[in-house]
Parts: C-alpha cells; sequence; structure tokens
C-alpha cells in the first residue's frame, strides 16, 4: 500500500499543528527546534488510519496476543524485504530504551561494565548508570569530517575482565556512521574472544544517505551474532514515537534468550495497542513514504553544507545514516557552549554537545528531519550569528 506524502507546511503551521509535541513547545515561539530526534512530517495516513479505527471503536485496552503476532509477522517481512533477513523471535517493548534496560539487567552483573561507544545517545549513560553497572565509555576516533571505532582501544577494553557488554548504535547517534560489514565484523571478533554480549540499537535502519546499506548485527555469519541483542522499532521510521512501539530481537543463545524473556521487567514495559496497530501498518506501507522521507533528509543536509560547509569556525560530520547532523562550533563567545550561543544568538535550539560527549561544550546536535524551509531558515540564522561575531 504506497502512502501519499503530505504537502510542505511552514513554520507556523508547523507550530500550530504541533500543540502537544514537547519538540515546538518546549522554547518560545521564534526559536527554530532542532533539539530532539523527530520528524515535523506527519506519518503515513494509512497507518494513523489504523489507529484512529481502534479510537473510534474504543478498542484502547490491553493488546491482545494477534495484535502482538500482526506487528511481530509485519516487521519480519519487512526485515527480509529491505535487509534480507529474517528475524525469528521478536518481543514487543513500549521503546528502544525501556527495552535497553530490560537487557542490561537480565544479561549482565550488577557493577558489571558496559562500553559505550562516544558520542553516544544520551540515554545510554542513564541507562547503564542507573542499572548500577559501570558505564565504560570508548571514545571513537574523528578523521577529517568522519568518525571511526577504534578497535585497538576496544579490544584493551574489552579484555577487562568485569566488562561483560558493549552497546552499539548502528546508524550510529550522534555521529551519523553507518558501520560496515567489515567493522561489525571486527567488533564480532571482539566479542566472541572476550565473551561480551553485543546489544545493537538499530533504530534509524531505515534512514540512510543514497548508497549507504545498513549490515544488521545479526545478519552476521559469525559465533557471537547468537549472543547479540538486537533492538529497532518503528518510531523513528515513521514518526510514531508518540505511541510506544518497539521490539527486542531475541539471540539465538537459549541461556541468554531466557533470562530476557524471565525478566519481570518486559512485563512491566509494554508496547500499546495503538502503538502496535499503528506500527504493523506503517511497516506495510510500501516505501514510496519513507523514500520521500529520505530524499528530504539529504536535501536538507546538502543545503547545510551548502550554507555552512566553507563558513569558518564550523565543521559538519559526513552523514551516512540517521536525520541528525553532528556538528562542531570553534567560534563563538568565550564561556559559551555552541548550544548556548545557537539558541541565544541564532534563536536555534540544538542537542548541546557535552550530552553526547561529556567535557565538549563546542559540539551540538542538528534534527535535520524538517521541512526544507524551516531548514533554510536555520541555516540563515546560524550563518548570520557567526558572520556577527
Amino acid at each position: 500500500m504506497t502512502s501519499q506524502f503530505p504537502a510542505e507546511e511552514s513554520f507556523a503551521a508547523v507550530r500550530a499543528r504541533r500543540t502537544h509535541s514537547i519538540k515546538w513547545q518546549r522554547y518560545p515561539a521564534d526559536v527554530l527546534p532542532a533539539w530532539v530526534a523527530d520528524m515535523d512530517f506527519p506519518p503515513p495516513r494509512e497507518a494513523l488510519e489504523a489507529g484512529i479505527t481502534l479510537l473510534d471503536r474504543g478498542d484502547t485496552g490491553y493488546p491482545s496476543p494477534d495484535l502482538v503476532m500482526n506487528y511481530q509477522l509485519s516487521y519480519q517481512d519487512w526485515a527480509k524485504n529491505n535487509f534480507g533477513t529474517q528475524p525469528n523471535s521478536l518481543a514487543t517493548v513500549a521503546d528502544v530504551v525501556a527495552a535497553l534496560r530490560i537487557i542490561i539487567m537480565a544479561v549482565t552483573d550488577p557493577r558489571a561494565g558496559v562500553i559505550v561507544l562516544t558520542p553516544s545517545y544520551p540515554p545510554f549513560f542513564r541507562v547503564v548508570n542507573d542499572a548500577e553497572r559501570e558505564l565504560v565509555p570508548v571514545p571513537m576516533q574523528r578523521i577529517n569530517r568522519r568518525y571511526t571505532i577504534d578497535f585497538d582501544l576496544v579490544a584493551r577494553v574489552a579484555a577487562k575482565e568485569h566488562v561483560q557488554a558493549i552497546i552499539l548504535c548502528n546508524p550510529q547517534n550522534p555521529t551519523g556512521r553507518v558501520f560496515t560489514r567489515n567493522e561489525l565484523t571486527m567488533i564480532a571478533e571482539i566479542a566472541e574472544r572476550e565473551r561480551l554480549i553485543v546489544i545493537s540499537d538499530e533504530i534509524h535502519q531505515d534512514l540512510r544517505a543514497p548508497g549507504t546499506v545498513h549490515i544488521p548485527y545479526s545478519s552476521l555469519d559469525h559465533e557471537s551474532s547468537s549472543r547479540a541483542v538486537v533492538l529497532a522499532s518503528p518510531s523513528k521510521s515513521f514518526n510514531i514515537a508518540g505511541l510506544k512501539v518497539a521490539h527486542i530481537e531475541l539471540p539465538s543463545d537459549t541461556e541468554l534468550r531466557s533470562r530476557i524473556e524471565g525478566s519481570p521487567l518486559l512485563a512491566l514495559s509494554q508496547a500499546t495497542s495503538i502503538g502496535l496497530s499503528v506500527g504493523t501498518q506503517a511497516y506495510r506501507t510500501e516505501g514510496d513514504w519513507l523514500a520521500e522521507v529520505r530524499t528530504i533528509i539529504d536535501e536538507n543536509f546538502n543545503l547545510v553544507i551548502k550554507g555552512l560547509g566553507d563558513q569558518d569556525g564550523i565543521t559538519i560530520t559526513e552523514r551516512e545514516g540517521t536525520y541528525l547532523l553532528w556538528g562542531e562550533l570553534l567560534r563563538r563567545p568565550s564561556g559559551q557552549s555552541a548550544y548556548e550561543f545557537l539558541l541565544n544568538r541564532a534563536r536555534v535550539a540544538v542537542g548541546p554537545g557535552e550530552d553526547y560527549l561529556p567535557g565538549a561544550p563546542e559540539f551540538f546536535r542538528l534534527n535535520l528531519a524538517a521541512w526544507p524551509s524551516v531548514v533554510e531558515t536555520m541555516i540563515e540564522r546560524i550563518h548570520d550569528a557567526l558572520a556577527a561575531l
């Protein structure tokens, strides 16, 4: 089923429509919000209609086994058609962060070390710390405008006796990297040697730059993939984060799988009926809607490169996936972070760099999942603010 993509909206129209969106309501009306990771594009209409049908019937209780199974089958078809994989066993949950907490609590010991590649999605830090595990940050290397994994450092850290797991984010938030099969295989070899559990957050898997291929970790022909747990959701791909639906691709290792399935936290983080229904239909929607989203994001990134790429004092990281841009702002008033400068001088709200990389106030994350006219206004504001220094 093909979904027609909506017509472009103005800045004012988006704000007027998104009256309950934290993205648009956290800051004053003159601020362009580009901080939190959701889109300004309405989800596919057919997917929304599936949720509206439940609301019209008043069928808003706990989800039935059939509703859960339909979601699982729709994702399995999606994975087969888009990635050539066939996930055998899925557990549905409310969101990926909840899933991460469930897994860490179920498969690692108290005070165990958990590797996180940095810069990283901030909830990874919080979940590891809240679970009373030791956060083990391993910095990625930036070469020119692209981040790579320091495999020698990962190997040294993984060899420490108390380290039991590594969290991957692929495509990577916030750097925009999409890891290659070779990179994932090198992680798998380290994981096998040190008996690490790999937790791979692949929530951005559908959002890739042209010519970039997403390799699901579970597709690796490697012994360590049996001890890997993959997380995904339609929430980023189809802009339904508020509906609360995601899934865990359970490992084939029977011991790990039974520990996850037996976690009491799994029952406390159920996906919603509306989320499952909308997510099911989203995965059954043909690719035209998502293809249009990808095209807009690609065009927006090119607009940023054209408008700011040559400007003194700002560096834009190459993007291979996600709809997020990771940048560095070296020219700014003394004592001000990139976040503060862009908010106060340009009236653009971005993700503060220190949230993703502690001690790095010069960095920022900017959301490109907006209408091009809004992104053009952001670029103009940032350009003018830098020119005024």
